[in-house]
């Protein structure tokens, strides 16, 4: 908590053996000493900042994200290092304030189709208690923007891995992520109707009787980030575990909620129904920095005597 420091000679100075970039706290009682990387996800990183700050940019203008094997082909590392430097990065751009206002939720599998055991039944088979697929289940949540004016910011969106669709799996995900005096939209799903209770106001659409639309009740911006996640694993990452997932979620997250209001524009649906759409921009990977760097602080990554990645931070799985 003290806010003075002294900066102690380097070696490249020639005067102490200390390493260069190296603060000391000036504080009698403390003498800490620490680097702008201390308690962040590049604590003792042995790479420049400036191999960290490409990969950063490189991430951030990116439309769907990178690959470890092609970010390990830019900065000249290895794989295995661009992979921690990706979950390095995406610890980073986790955001931690709770969604309020109008918030839509749904779910989704993660995953593709399981390997064929000719010896083995489907999974479920149809009997009582056992899940009609292997997949991974993903609660989403993705918060409306609150006007759509010309520079309005979109709304933060939010993904993790549950262990079913039951209401306490959803609970578990929900209260630690949406404000109880926000506004919940849902589909019909008995999970989300149990929920809808502990909220200031909740309206449902019943996708079972086609209904998706009903004025400003729908859940397809919720939907439509569903989409963004599955085509950025599909194209992208091609494969990401159940345990890693909720970093993934956070990067496709962030990059979600970077987009600004630009305007709007007529369009016609299918039908040849004229509407109104909102068109949007992206922000620019430069104005993004400050946001990452704000919430670095406290979140840190450590390597596993495994060769895997270790988290110590409370945002790095919600789920």
């Amino acid at each position: 908590g003290y806010k003075r420091s002294i900066a102690l000679a380097g070696r490249d100075t020639g005067k102490r053996r200390a390493r260069p970039g190296l603060y000391q706290c000036s504080n009698g009682a403390c003498r800490f000493q620490f680097t702008v990387t201390t308690h962040t996800p590049l604590h003792s990183t042995k790479l420049p900042l400036r191999v960290w700050l490409k990969a950063m940019w490189l991430m951030l203008q990116s439309d769907k994200g990178l690959s470890s094997v092609r970010l390990a082909e830019i900065l000249g590392v290895s794989q295995p290092t661009a992979w921690r430097m990706g979950h390095a990065l995406r610890l980073m751009v986790a955001r931690e304030n709770m969604l309020d206002g109008t918030v839509e939720i749904d779910h989704f599998h993660l995953g593709g189709s399981p390997r064929k055991r000719p010896d083995d039944p489907p999974p479920g088979r149809g009997r009582k208690g056992q899940a009609n697929t292997e997949k991974a289940p993903v609660m989403a949540m993705v918060q409306r923007p609150t006007e759509v004016t010309p520079g309005a910011p979109a709304g933060d969106a939010r993904a993790a891995v549950v262990t079913g669709l039951s209401l306490r799996a959803a609970e578990r995900a929900i209260e630690t992520q949406i404000e109880t005096h926000a506004h919940l939209m849902s589909d019909e799903a008995k999970a989300f109707m149990a929920i809808g209770e502990s909220f200031a106001k909740h309206e449902t659409v019943k996708h079972s009787s086609r209904e998706y639309v009903r004025d400003t009740v729908h859940v397809n911006s919720v939907e439509g980030f569903n989409s963004r996640v599955r085509r950025t694993i599909a194209g992208v990452f091609h494969h990401i575990s159940p345990q890693h997932a909720d970093l993934y979620f956070h990067e496709i997250g962030f990059r979600w909620s970077q987009r600004v209001v630009s305007g709007s524009a007529v369009r016609k649906t299918r039908h040849g129904r004229e509407i109104m759409r909102t068109l949007w921009s992206r922000v620019p990977p430069a104005l993004q920095l400050p946001t990452v760097f704000r919430a670095a602080t406290g979140r840190q990554m450590r390597r596993s005597p495994d060769g895997g990645i270790t988290i110590k931070s409370a945002v790095a799985v919600f789920g």
